[in-house]
C-alpha cells in the first residue's frame, strides 16, 4: 500500500508503541520535536532510529523537516506527528 502520515493527539506513553503495533513495527517514522533529543535514552533513540527532528523555532528546519518527510513518504514510510 501507499504511505501514510497519521496525525495523532498524544495523550499517553501507550501512543507511540499503539502506533508501531498498528504499521508493523518497521515501516513508520517520528517527527520529533528537537527538544526530545536532550531526554535520556529516547533523544538516542530518535537519532538511531533515523526519525525526522524538527526545531520548531527555525524556519529553515521546517522546510528540511518538510523535505524529509516527503521523501520517507516517497520511499513508502508512514509518517507521524503527535
Amino acid at each position: 500500500g501507499r504511505a501514510a502520515m497519521v496525525v495523532a493527539n498524544h495523550n499517553s506513553w501507550l501512543d507511540i508503541p499503539s502506533l508501531a503495533i498498528a504499521s508493523g513495527w518497521r515501516n513508520y517514522k517520528l517527527i520529533s520535536k528537537i527538544e526530545l533529543t536532550k531526554v535520556p535514552m529516547l533523544g538516542k533513540v530518535i537519532e538511531v532510529g533515523g526519525h525526522v527532528i524538527v526545531d520548531r523555532s527555525s524556519r529553515r528546519s521546517q522546510i528540511q523537516t518538510f523535505k524529509a518527510g516527503m521523501q520517507w513518504l516517497e520511499d513508502g514510510v508512514h509518517l507521524c506527528a503527535f
